[in-house]
């Protein structure tokens, strides 16, 4: 059975857009030790899991530094509120003293 080229593309597209580039990256090392060594390439080697548990480590990390940012974010802005709000109460303060209401 022939299958469309198109699927066949969006097939690969798919599952090469599941990986991290470091676990694509020790897939090929594997590849490359595999054919070195004149020996078949069983699967998942023990670099493309190192690379798979760094690009991990690397998403949770940005995702660490997403929250923190959007922490900080909400602080800054928490700021911003609190020094309007003094800044009209100082304002009302000033049109008391001047005389003005």
């Amino acid at each position: 059975m022939r299958r469309p080229v198109w699927l066949v593309m969006a097939t690969l597209l798919i599952l090469t857009a599941c990986e991290g580039p470091k676990e694509a990256a020790g897939r090929e090392q594997d590849r490359l030790l595999a054919a070195n060594n004149a020996v078949a390439d069983g699967g998942a080697g023990l670099n493309q899991r190192r690379g798979e548990a760094q690009d991990r480590a690397d998403r949770a990390d940005m995702k660490a530094r997403d929250a923190r940012a959007d922490a900080l974010e909400s602080e800054a802005d928490r700021l911003r509120t609190e020094a309007d709000i003094a800044a009209d109460r100082l304002d009302a303060q000033a049109k008391v003293v001047r005389g003005r209401n």
